[in-house]
C-alpha cells in the first residue's frame, strides 16, 4: 500500500512539474511569454532552419501568419500572427477580439528554441451593418490585461493564448521531425506545337 501511495505521489509531482514547465511566463523584457528549448540529436544546423522555415510557410491558415524575419547565417525564423478569441457572457459566446503575438525560431546543431510572445489584444465591436470588426487603436497587451480586460474574458484569453502556444509548438515538434517538402521543379522551355498537322 505504501508503495502504491509513493507512487501516486511521485506522478502526481511529475505532472505539476511538467504542467508549471508548459506553461506561460515572463521573460527579461516583463513580456509575456511561452518558451521551449528542443533537443534533436543527429540533425545539422541547415536541416532544423529549412524545417523551420517551411513550418513557417505551411503550418499556419492562409493570412493568419507572416515571415518577417529570415537569417539563415544566424539560424532565426521570426513571424507574426493572429488568431482569434471568444468573450464570455452569461447568454453566449460571441467574438471577443483578436489576439497578434510574435513566433520565433532559433536552431543550432542538434537543438533548437521556440518561443511566442508580444501579445497584444485587439477587441471587436460591431459596425453599422451588425458585423463584428476589430476596434482601431484599441489595443492591449497581454502584460496589462489584468487590469484593463474583465477577470473572466482575461482568463479566457490566457487559456487560448496557452492552447494555442501549445497547439502550433506541437505541430512545429512534428515538422521538425519529417523531411520538409522539396521544391517542385518546373519545366521552363518553352514547346513548340504545330497547328498544320493534327
Amino acid at each position: 500500500m505504501k508503495n502504491i501511495i509513493v507512487a501516486l505521489v511521485f506522478v502526481l509531482s511529475a505532472k505539476v512539474a511538467l504542467a508549471q514547465k508548459d506553461s506561460l511566463a515572463f521573460d527579461e523584457r516583463n513580456k509575456c511569454i511561452y518558451y521551449q528549448a528542443i533537443e534533436q540529436p543527429g540533425l545539422i544546423k541547415d536541416t532544423l532552419f529549412n524545417r523551420g522555415a517551411y513550418f513557417m510557410s505551411k503550418a499556419f491558415p492562409k493570412g493568419k501568419f507572416k515571415v518577417t524575419k529570415s537569417d539563415e547565417a544566424k539560424g532565426v525564423l521570426t513571424g507574426e500572427g493572429s488568431f482569434i478569441v471568444p468573450k464570455r457572457s452569461l447568454i453566449s459566446n460571441s467574438l471577443g477580439g483578436e489576439i497578434t503575438y510574435t513566433m520565433q525560431i532559433e536552431v543550432k546543431d542538434a537543438k533548437y528554441r521556440y518561443w511566442f510572445t508580444d501579445f497584444v489584444f485587439n477587441p471587436y465591436k460591431r459596425d453599422r451593418y451588425g458585423m463584428e470588426v476589430l476596434t482601431p487603436g484599441v489595443n492591449t497587451a497581454m502584460e496589462k490585461g489584468k487590469d484593463m480586460l474583465d477577470k473572466k474574458d482575461f482568463s479566457v484569453y490566457l487559456d487560448k493564448i496557452l492552447l494555442n502556444s501549445r497547439q502550433y509548438g506541437g505541430l512545429l515538434k512534428a515538422y521538425m521531425l519529417k523531411m520538409s517538402a522539396k521544391p517542385k521543379v518546373v519545366d521552363k522551355t518553352i514547346k513548340k506545337i504545330s497547328t498544320k498537322e493534327w
